[in-house]
């Protein structure tokens, strides 16, 4: 609020200034000394106005940046605490256009804006100024005005939808983007996909490219109507009201003067108006996101209890778990379930069947990742709710594979360095990759060795469930079975619960019981002991 007063200040310091000059050049038509109390009214009009205006800029940029601030940490915040169904529906292509490219074009567009409202607050004490001056060139600026901007505005629709088209395409371009670098082994062993890829990127780009070329047409049309507008309002003001009106002679210079003054802010306010659309677009599609975000159901932001009330656990049972995948639209996908498994303290379960059957959707419904649509997950007979389900998923630790490598022990402050070493070294990589200001050297590994290193850092979260979802399907074979021979007997001995997502079919004697998974249903065990 403090900002708009002085912004007030700083129009109605503008607007005194045009008025001291006009008293001056007055003085002087008139042979008249100026005087030097004029004189020093002007340099303090001028001082107040410099220092209101650089005061307002400041003020609100700091208010704005802050502003902006706080949506990016909201939006952040309710990104870490999404779902993981309803991120997967957003993908990441809307999710980095939204939080990276609109905040950040609104954080440059903001300041602009600012300045923009200067110029229209100068625009108003200027109107002011000239009713002072006249009411009827008032009225007959007002009426003229008034006119000019239905037509401006009207124009603007078009223009406005075509802005909000931008962005989708934008987003379309981004996730094109993206396949360049996450599948650019397979472009590079394939022209005819590479080339194809790129005409599609080619296409779209064009695409966009047309949509902005026709967004600049219609704004440089707007920008040479506002600036026609106000010479022909000049026109007006000079040519035509002297003849209507008498004793109008005697103030049309100071009129004019003023209309001369308006043509800067006129063009500046008309010169934002796209930013401001611009801007006002951006916001929509933030605060949409952040719709999307809160419909997935966001729970309370809460950290885990201490300590958990399901630490120490015998059993976890699956009851009549059932899930199904659907469309931003709600159509039906693939269907898992229902299915019952009981999941109990210090065993290997190996989970098995073909690909497509459903099984890292299993790894996900059982670690609490995917809401289950029917059925209940009950540890020790206590159901888990809405309230306890974080507190579920800190059992787990689980490497899919498709996961994600952090540079950082983020959440492992207080780990030993030494021990990180250690792992390092049975892992094989201490000539790849060392454990420095807590943070690994180098994620520039392949994917074999990025498991192991993911493997590290589920080593070191200690957690009391372990998933591994395919994790021995990149290693070599003597990584293979030290994986099924040394790891998981390791895990054992510590009292784990492992669930083995594996293909391997040499070592699954090695399991205590083994389930296989069937186009989402789960068959008689088979292999192992326990059933």
């Amino acid at each position: 609020m403090r900002a708009l007063y002085v912004t007030c200040l700083a129009g109605l310091a503008n607007a005194v200034l045009i008025g001291l000059i006009n008293l001056a050049a007055e003085a002087v038509a008139s042979g008249e000394r100026v005087e030097a109390r004029l004189f020093v009214l002007y340099l303090i009009a001028f001082a107040i106005y410099a220092l209101a205006n650089q005061a307002s800029l400041r003020r609100a940029n700091d208010f704005l940046q802050e502003r902006l601030g706080e949506l990016r940490l909201r939006l952040a915040d309710k990104i870490r605490r999404a779902e993981l169904r309803t991120l997967e529906g957003l993908g990441r292509g809307r999710l980095y256009a939204v939080v990276a490219q609109e905040t950040n074009q609104l954080s440059q567009t903001f300041p602009l804006l600012v300045a923009a409202s200067q110029s229209l607050f100068l625009l108003v004490f200027c109107l002011l100024y000239i009713a002072y001056l006249s009411p009827i060139s008032f009225l007959v600026i007002g009426i003229v005005t008034a006119l000019a901007l239905l037509y401006y505005f009207h124009q603007r629709q078009a223009l406005n939808a075509a802005m909000i088209s931008v962005h989708a395409q934008e987003g379309e371009m981004l996730e094109s983007l993206m396949h360049f670098t996450a599948g650019f082994q397979e472009i590079r062993l394939n022209a005819d996909k590479n080339d194809a890829l790129f005409a599609r990127y080619t296409g779209i780009v064009d695409d966009l490219r047309a949509l902005i070329v026709g967004i600049g047409d219609k704004w440089v049309s707007l920008l040479l109507f506002s600036n026609a507008f106000l010479y022909g309002l000049l026109g007006i003001v000079i040519f035509v009201l002297p003849g209507f009106f008498s004793g109008y002679t005697d103030i049309i210079y100071k009129i004019a003067a003023a209309a001369i003054f308006c043509v800067g802010p006129v063009t500046a306010v008309t010169s934002a108006a796209p930013l401001f659309t611009k801007a006002s677009i951006g916001l929509g599609h933030v605060y949409r996101l952040e719709e999307l975000l809160d419909q997935g159901g966001l729970p309370p932001p809460a950290r885990q209890a201490t300590p958990s009330r399901f630490g120490g656990f015998a059993s976890i049972s699956f009851d009549a778990i059932g899930f199904t995948y659907r469309d931003p639209a709600r159509e039906s996908g693939f269907s898992t379930g229902p299915w019952s498994l009981e999941l109990h303290r210090g065993e290997q379960l190996y989970l098995l069947g073909g690909n497509g059957s459903g099984k890292s959707t299993a790894l996900k419904l059982m670690s609490g990742l995917y809401p289950v649509d029917t059925g209940a997950i009950r540890v020790d007979g206590v159901a888990v709710t809405a309230d306890t389900l974080q507190e579920y998923r800190e059992l787990f630790s689980c490497i899919f594979p498709d996961f994600h490598l952090f540079d950082r022990l983020h959440g492992l402050d207080d780990v030993d360095p030494e021990r990180v070493r250690e792992l390092i070294a049975r892992m094989e990589l201490a000539d790849k990759v060392s454990y420095a200001a807590g943070r690994f050297s180098t994620q520039d590994l392949s994917s074999g060795q990025r498991k192991r290193l993911a493997m590290i850092v589920a080593l070191l979260e200690d957690r009391e469930i372990y998933f591994f979802d395919e994790w021995a399907a990149d290693q070599d074979a003597h990584f293979r079975a030290a994986f099924y021979t040394e790891i998981l007997p390791e895990l054992k001995r510590r009292g784990k619960t492992v669930v083995v997502v594996t293909h391997d079919d040499r070592f699954w004697h090695l399991c205590d019981r083994a389930v296989t998974l069937d186009l989402g249903q789960m068959v008689a065990p088979e292999g192992g002991g326990r059933a």
